[in-house]
């Protein structure tokens, strides 16, 4: 696992490619409490949870009403192209999700964010209903966010990565 930089919330990601093939994925682990930035990119990609407990929120360009979709182990969604989505870890354990990557050489297939102005939300640009919903969804089970206050407010946070 090495640092997913740039997606927030301190998560690690191991990238997996087959040789000769135009397929590869990527798995992503987050810390508990914490969540990812949001961000689209295009068709094809294919959520899988191998394990966790938490929710995804999908929605399509500057579109206020969002689509919660709640998931645990085994879970499967698809994310539609060029919607934004964003993924929220509500356990107590690091959560994880298999990004299964449409076949390359696909129109918009591509995971990169290449322009972080209209493809990723900062997290002082996020909707506050963002926030409001996690920190909503943690006290349900009694837990409280570890996303640090100075996440929301300088869009050139650095988050520690261990140095396992």
């Amino acid at each position: 696992l090495v640092p997913f930089y740039g997606r927030g919330a301190g998560g690690t990601a191991v990238y997996v490619e087959f040789p000769g093939s135009p397929m590869m994925a990527h798995m992503s682990v987050f810390p508990p409490k914490s969540y990812k930035k949001g961000h689209r990119h295009g068709a094809g990609f294919v959520i899988v949870i191998p394990v966790g407990e938490g929710y995804s929120v999908m929605w399509p360009n500057n579109e206020a009403e969002k689509v919660v979709i709640p998931w645990h182990e085994a879970s499967c969604f698809v994310p539609p192209a060029r919607w934004y989505h964003q993924h929220f870890n509500v356990s107590e354990a690091a959560d994880r999700y298999l990004a299964i990557h449409p076949p390359r050489g696909l129109a918009y297939g591509g995971e990169r964010v290449l322009d972080p102005a209209s493809d990723q939300i900062e997290y002082p640009d996020e909707d506050p209903w963002i926030r409001q919903k996690f920190d909503s969804e943690l006290a349900k089970k009694g837990l409280k966010s570890v996303m640090p206050e100075a996440a929301y407010q300088d869009k050139n946070f650095e988050w520690e990565y261990s140095s396992s």
